[in-house]
């Protein structure tokens, strides 16, 4: 297997971990004291703050299936493989007029990034989920309701 095929995996990682320790450096500025919190809109009319890809990627990684997953891969190989968010094309992706990131998340190996999940992420923070099976995308409770994703964290039985 080539050097090149871990690329993706590595480069999402590192994009991951640099916007961490920026995401740190931003909120708490050297010196120590937390920046002050942003005053709330005075005009109930004020545009909805949208989403940058980083903070698209941080507000699926806080989904409950992927932390549960993420766990999961994380106990079931002992700690070689780690779960993660990379995007897959940098374009959005218009649907109804509305533009999304497109993400995956992604069994991080030594060897290469399995994907388990594609995701929309929009701007504004709503959420589809892309089926392969019927080439659909999904709203967030269709897809918990329909294809119970915790069940993919369940510990794994032991093979003989």
């Amino acid at each position: 297997m080539s050097k090149f095929s871990r690329l993706p995996a590595v480069a999402g990682t590192l994009a991951g971990l640099l916007a961490a320790g920026l995401g740190v450096l931003y909120f708490y500025p050297p010196g120590g004291k937390p920046l002050p919190a942003a005053a709330p809109p005075t005009s109930s009319h004020a545009p909805a703050q949208r989403l940058s890809r980083d903070q698209a990627m941080e507000h699926l990684l806080a989904l409950p299936e992927l932390e549960a997953w993420s766990a999961a891969i994380e106990k079931n190989s002992g700690g070689a493989h780690h779960g993660a968010v990379i995007e897959y094309d940098p374009a959005p992706r218009l649907v109804d007029g509305k533009p999304y990131y497109q993400l995956n998340f992604v069994e991080n190996t030594p060897q290469a990034a399995v994907t388990w999940q594609g995701f929309l992420v929009g701007t504004g923070g709503d959420i589809l989920v892309e089926d392969e099976a019927t080439d659909q995308l999904l709203p967030l409770a269709r897809w918990r309701s329909e294809q119970q994703p915790m069940q993919r964290a369940a510990p794994r039985p032991a093979t003989p």
